[in-house]
């Protein structure tokens, strides 16, 4: 069983591999995922900040950022927080909506 360092670890080095659309910038490159960890067994948190605080794909690469996270194996839940947008209670409630199957 991977240890919560590792999940955390593998599910930025997923995160860092996405295109930020605004720029084509790996986020890797960028400053704006400004935390990856564990939260408890199974559920990591990440926290970012977008380009701009009227950022018009704020909510897309909130979801891209929960979504590669949760290929990584041994992940049961991801919850994504944007802060630094003029929305971020709504791009929170978007990005980290249920999926409705």
């Amino acid at each position: 069983m991977a240890s919560s360092a590792d999940l955390a670890k593998s599910a930025k080095e997923l995160i860092y591999e996405l295109v930020e659309e605004e720029t084509g910038r790996k986020l890797g490159e960028l400053t704006i995922v400004t935390e990856v960890f564990e939260v408890t067994p199974g559920v990591i948190k990440i926290r970012f900040t977008p380009l701009s605080v009227y950022s018009p794909t704020a909510v897309d690469l909130g979801r891209s950022i929960r979504a590669s996270a949760e290929k990584v194996e041994g992940v049961k839940k991801v919850v994504v927080e944007c802060s630094g947008h003029m929305q971020d209670d709504l791009v929170n409630r978007l990005v980290n909506a249920e999926k409705s199957s």
